[in-house]
């Protein structure tokens, strides 16, 4: 395996004491420390709102390469590619995931007249540095941002490296617009937006929406709770990922990956900020208490009061107003990875432990880059 990203140096950081204790008092909140992995650490941090955490996240470490997930990844498709990874087939994992999602909704129905398989949706980040080059792609509100340090004065430049597709973003709701030109866009746009239905154009999943098999079907009843008005008989929505590629270069730091609840409460240049600033150490713990906290303050509390408040995913009455009983009308649920970029090829000749890390879970598994390294030594 070639190796990569020869003579970077470490990022200078202001000193930073990260003193807020509230994190580890909270009953909902989750971290893992910092962790090596082939060209630096890396750290996970994760905090539930929902009465189901559901935000999924993973991280391989290879000898030679590192996986990110949030959301689950398949770490086959570089064996499957005779060694190698491209924009390509980042297309083509992305696009068997939502397949198989879409193909066991159709079973569900046709087998067992269950519909419910038909309104489960997820997003979908995946990034795999490989031989030198980073691959990213995703699907829904979740985000990727690379900072670094360019010129004379290391001066930070941060790079949202693929698009979120957020209704909240207006551009995204520009282009759900222009899909549909011969409907009635905007009450079909407001329909899905009021209703709380989902806050993405793109997803994996939500069969209901993207397939006119399901609401063709007279057997086939939708949930007054997901009814779209007016009727449709073709794609809603899109599961086509942005797809990001780059050569990591001297000036590279850090990879800063978040959900969609983390990016709605703190932008990429705050984030890039904290990160370049702060002494590793509980990194992705600080960025998700800054999260907290604002998401608090909108509410006029502070992170302590919200740590007495029980997660739940339940919204009172159809007119969008939260019960403030709960924690989703704070936040969100939570994921952040932080990814540093160091200066040398496996730090002071230690070899990073292949193993597999997953979010809201302290157990460490053995990576599917094991059998990945043994086959390819075959």
């Amino acid at each position: 395996m070639a190796s990569f990203l020869n003579n970077l140096f470490s990022s200078p950081y202001k000193k930073y004491n990260f003193k807020d204790e509230q994190f580890n008092k909270d009953p909902l909140a989750w971290s893992r420390p910092l962790v090596r992995h082939h060209c630096g650490e890396f750290s996970m941090a994760a905090i539930q709102a929902n009465t189901d955490m559901e935000d999924e996240s993973q991280v391989e470490v290879g000898i030679d390469a590192l996986f990110v997930g949030v959301y689950d990844g398949h770490k086959g498709m570089i064996q499957q590619n005779n060694n190698s990874m491209n924009e390509i087939i980042l297309r083509q994992v992305v696009d068997q995931m939502e397949t198989d999602f879409n193909e066991f909704a159709r079973n569900s129905f046709e087998q067992h007249h269950e519909v419910q398989n038909s309104f489960v949706s997820s997003g979908c980040l995946i990034c795999i540095i490989w031989k030198g080059t980073l691959f990213v792609a995703n699907v829904g509100d979740s985000r990727a941002i690379l900072g670094s340090q360019k010129g004379i004065g290391k001066r930070l430049v941060v790079k949202q490296m693929v698009r979120d597709h957020s209704f909240l973003n207006p551009n995204i709701k520009q282009e759900f617009t222009e899909l549909h030109p011969d409907y009635n866009n905007r009450s079909r746009y407001q329909s899905i937006e009021v209703k709380g239905l989902i806050e993405t154009s793109r997803c994996i999943g939500y069969a209901y929406m993207k397939n006119a098999q399901f609401t063709k079907r007279r057997s086939f009843e939708i949930p007054l709770s997901e009814v779209v008005t007016p009727t449709f008989t073709r794609p809603l929505l899109s599961s086509q990922p942005d797809v990001y590629s780059t050569v990591l270069r001297d000036s590279d730091r850090f990879i800063i990956f978040g959900s969609g609840g983390f990016w709605k409460l703190i932008s990429n240049e705050k984030a890039a900020r904290v990160v370049n600033t702060s002494p590793r150490d509980r990194i992705a713990e600080r960025l998700v208490t800054l999260a907290l906290e604002k998401g608090a303050a909108k509410r006029g509390k502070k992170y302590r009061d919200l740590i007495k408040i029980p997660k739940s995913n339940c919204i009172s009455g159809n007119n969008g107003n939260r019960n403030y009983g709960f924690r989703s009308a704070y936040h969100d649920d939570i994921t952040v990875i932080v990814v540093y970029l160091d200066q040398r090829l496996n730090r002071e000749g230690v070899t990073p432990e292949i193993n597999s890390y997953t979010g809201y879970d302290y157990a460490v598994q053995q990576s599917e880059f094991t059998n990945f390294y043994n086959n390819a030594n075959v």
